[in-house]
C-alpha cells in the first residue's frame, strides 16, 4: 500500500509546548549521516520481531476479491481452521473448513465442512459437512474438525483430528478415504493415534505422499506452554506409523521461537514446508520451517525458511483479530504463485475463512510494512541505536500508535504461555510521539510506566501522518508535521542519552509504514530481556518458580526455582550477550550453553547477598540466530535478565 502525500493539517487552537529555546532541525542536520530508510525490504532483518512482541511484516501477500469466503454464525461461530486443496483430477479448488462452536469446545461438536470453487476461486459454494463425529466410532459422537487431503493411486486420502465430546478425555489423528473430494468419506475403524494410550497430545496432522511411503507432519502440544513439530512415516496412509519424532521443539538447545502452532503443512517439489503462527494475543507473527521431503523425519534436516514477514493482517473487519486458529494453508500453482487460505475472526467475534496470493519467489514487497495490535499491543525496535538522529517517516494509523525513541525498557512476555502479551515493564522507560484519532502527544514514560505529556496537537482528518522528528544528544528536539514545525523542546527525563527507536501499535490498532528514514550516528545497540523471556524460550512452567520483586534484581523483578535445578533459554539475534544475576547464600552454580555447546559455568553462591551484575559475557558472535541456555548444576537457580548486543 502506498500512502499518498497530502497536506492535511490545519493548525488552530493552542499548543501545549515545553520550550527551552527556539531550535531548528537544521541545527543538527550538518552532523547527520546519509539516511537509511528502514521501510525498505533490504532492512527487514534490522527490526526486532518476536512471537509475543509482534512482527513488522514486509510480506507481499495481496487479498483475493470476495473475502471472506466463509463467516461463522451461531451455533458454529468459529470456522477458524482450514485446508486448501487443488484437485488434480477435476481442476476444482476446495477448502475443508474446521467448523467450531465459538470458543472451540462446544456444543455443538466441531465438524468439517467443504467449500468448492469451479472457477479458480472466483466463486465458492458451501457443500456442507463431510466429516463429523459418529457414536459408533472411537470419537463417541465427538469432534472431527481439521483435515488434510491427498490424491494418490486413484483415491483421495484424508488424515483428520478427532476428539471425544469433552475435547479433553481422548483424541488424536485418524484416517479416511473417498472416491471424490466431496466424499462420501469412509473412516477407518481405529484411529492412527490416541492421547490416552500414548500420553502425547498429537493433533494438526498433514498427510503427504512420498516416493516410497507416507508422511504425517503435525503438532505435539505441552499446552499451554509449548508446541513442537513432529513427523512420522508409514508404508500405508492408514498406518501403522513409526514412532513420533520431534523435529522442532523449544526443549532443544537451538534457536526456536516459542508458542508456534501450525496446521497444515504444504509441499513444493522435493521440500515440505510447515507454516506456524504464534498463539500470543497479538496474533501477527509467523515462521515457516522446511525440510527435504524424503528426510522429513530427521530433526537435523529441518531449518527456519522464513522468520517473520510471512504474513500481515489487513485493516478490514473480517481480519480484526489477526491470524486466528492455526496458520495459513498454502498451495503453489503452475505459474509459481502461492495461494494461501487464512483464518481470522471478524469485529463481531465470528470466524472467517479468506484467500490471498503472492509470487512464491517474491515473499517481500520492495518497501513498506505493517504492524498490528489485535487483542494485545505490538512493539518493534530497531537493532541499531542512535543518540542523535533525524527521522523522516510517512505512515497511516488506525487506532493509536507510538513512534518511540530513547527506548531502554526490558523486553519480555507477561507470562510464558498461550495468550501472552508484553510484560508491563516492556512499556516503560522511553520517549514517544503518540498518534491517534484525537491528535498527537509527546510523551516521557518513566520506569513505572507513567506517561507524562510534554506537548499535544491536533490530528489529521484522514489518519495519514507525514512526520519529521529531530533529536540531539542533549535531548533537544523538534517535531515537524506536513512540512511545518509544530513543536520544539527537550525530552529525556528517563535518564538515558541514547536508546533504540521503534514503533508501538496499541491494542486493536493498525499501522502501515511507507517511509521510516533515519540519518544520524549509529551506535552499538543493547536490548535487555527479562526472566520471563527465559521461561518462554525453554517452555518452562512458571509454577516451578517463585517470582520475586526485589531491589536486588536489575529491573526490580526476577525468579528463583522452587527446588534444586532449573533451566531457562533465551532465543536472540545478535553478536553477543551478557547474563545478569544477583548472588547469594541460597544459590549454587549453573552451566551456560550457547547453540547446544557448553561455554562456561557461573557461580551464583556468595556468603552475603549481592545485587544483580553481569555474571557471564560472550562477544564476537556471528550476527545471526542464537540460543543461550542457563542450566542449574548445583543448588537452586536464580533468573534475572539477559543483554543482547547488536
Amino acid at each position: 500500500m502506498t500512502i499518498q502525500r497530502r497536506r492535511f493539517l490545519k493548525y488552530s487552537g493552542s499548543w501545549v509546548v515545553a520550550m527551552s529555546r527556539v531550535w531548528r532541525p537544521s541545527d543538527a542536520r550538518a552532523e547527520q549521516s546519509q539516511p537509511v530508510d528502514y521501510a525498505e525490504a533490504r532492512c527487514v532483518d534490522l527490526w526486532l520481531r518476536h512471537p509475543v512482541f509482534g512482527d513488522p511484516s514486509f510480506d507481499a501477500f495481496e487479498r483475493v476479491p470476495g473475502n471472506p469466503i466463509c463467516t461463522g454464525a451461531p451455533p458454529y461461530g468459529w470456522p477458524v481452521n482450514g485446508f486448501l486443496f487443488s484437485d488434480p483430477v477435476s481442476g476444482n479448488w476446495y477448502i475443508y473448513v474446521g467448523d467450531y462452536a465459538t470458543g472451540y469446545s462446544g456444543p455443538p461438536m466441531a465438524r468439517c465442512i467443504l467449500y468448492r470453487s469451479r472457477d479458480g476461486s472466483k466463486s465458492w459454494e458451501n457443500l456442507g459437512p463431510v466429516i463429523q463425529g459418529d457414536p459408533a466410532l472411537f470419537d463417541k459422537n465427538g469432534h472431527a474438525p481439521d483435515v488434510s487431503v491427498v490424491f494418490a493411486e486413484g483415491r483421495y486420502h484424508m488424515v483428520y483430528d478427532w476428539y471425544e465430546p469433552d475435547f479433553v478425555t481422548d483424541g488424536g489423528l485418524a484416517y479416511a478415504w473417498a472416491e471424490k473430494p466431496e466424499g462420501p468419506w469412509h473412516r477407518g475403524a481405529q484411529p492412527i493415534t490416541r492421547w490416552s494410550t500414548e500420553t502425547l497430545h498429537i493433533y494438526g496432522g498433514t498427510l503427504v505422499r512420498r516416493k516410497h511411503d507416507w508422511l504425517i507432519v503435525g503438532l505435539h502440544a505441552a499446552f499451554p506452554h509449548s508446541w513442537s513439530l513432529f513427523a512420522m512415516a508409514a508404508p500405508n496412509p492408514e498406518g501403522p506409523y513409526s514412532e513420533r519424532q520431534l523435529v522442532r521443539t523449544v526443549e532443544d538447545s537451538y534457536y526456536h521461537p516459542p508458542l508456534l502452532e501450525g496446521y497444515p503443512a504444504f509441499c513444493d517439489g522435493d521440500w515440505v514446508y510447515a507454516s506456524t503462527t504464534s498463539v500470543a494475543r497479538n496474533r501477527n507473527f509467523q515462521v515457516i520451517f522446511r525440510a527435504p521431503l524424503e528426510q522429513a523425519t530427521e530433526p537435523k534436516a529441518w531449518e527456519i525458511y522464513r522468520h517473520g514477514s510471512v504474513w500481515h493482517s489487513e485493516d478490514v473487519p473480517n481480519e480484526a483479530y489477526g491470524i486466528w486458529g492455526q496458520t495459513i494453508s498454502g498451495w503453489i500453482d503452475a505459474d509459481r504463485r502461492l495461494w494461501a487460505m487464512f483464518p481470522s475472526i471478524n469485529n463481531e467475534g465470528f470466524g472467517t475463512i479468506n484467500l490471498a496470493t503472492r509470487p512464491w519467489s517474491q515473499p517481500l514487497r520492495a518497501r513498506g510494512f505493517h504492524l498490528s495490535g489485535h487483542e494485545a499491543p505490538s512493539l518493534t525496535c530497531l537493532r541499531r541505536s542512535y543518540a542523535d538522529f533525524s527521522l523522516d517517516c510517512e505512515l497511516r494509523v488506525r487506532g493509536t500508535a507510538r513512534i518511540v525513541w530513547n527506548y531502554r525498557a526490558p523486553l519480555g512476555p507477561n507470562q510464558p504461555r498461550a495468550d501472552a502479551e508484553l510484560h508491563p515493564l516492556s512499556l516503560t522507560r522511553h520517549d514517544a510521539l503518540e498518534l491517534g484519532p484525537n491528535g498527537w502527544r509527546i510523551l516521557q514514560v518513566d520506569a513505572q510506566g507513567l506517561a507524562k505529556p510534554v506537548a499535544t496537537g491536533a490530528a489529521p482528518g484522514d489518519a495519514a501522518w507525514n512526520i519529521t522528528i529531530t533529536r540531539r544528544k542533549d535531548g533537544a528536539m523538534a517535531l515537524t508535521l506536513d512540512g511545518k514545525q509544530v513543536w520544539n523542546g527537550t525530552t529525556g527525563t528517563t535518564g538515558a542519552t541514547g536508546g533504540t527507536l521503534g514503533l508501538l501499535a496499541e491494542r486493536h490498532s493498525h499501522v502501515s509504514v511507507e517511509r521510516f528514514a533515519i540519518s544520524g550516528h549509529e551506535q552499538t545497540n543493547t536490548l535487555s530481556f527479562l526472566h520471563t523471556e527465559g521461561w518462554l524460550g525453554a517452555g518452562e512452567n512458571p509454577a516451578n518458580w517463585a517470582e520475586q520483586k526485589d531491589a536486588g534484581f536489575r529491573f526490580g523483578v526476577g525468579a528463583v526455582h522452587r527446588g534444586d535445578g532449573g533451566r531457562a533459554k533465551w532465543n536472540f539475534l545478535g553478536r553477543g550477550l551478557a547474563l545478569w544475576s544477583p548472588r547469594g547464600p541460597d544459590f549454587g552454580t549453573a552451566e551456560v550453553w550457547l547453540d547446544g555447546a557448553r561455554i562456561g559455568t557461573v557461580n551464583l553462591h556468595r556468603a552475603e547477598s549481592q545485587p544483580s551484575q553481569p555474571v557471564f559475557t560472550k562477544t564476537g558472535l556471528a550476527d545471526t540466530f542464537h540460543a543461550v541456555t542457563l542450566k542449574a548444576k548445583s543448588g537452586r537457580l536464580i533468573l534475572d535478565s539477559l543483554d543482547v548486543f547488536s
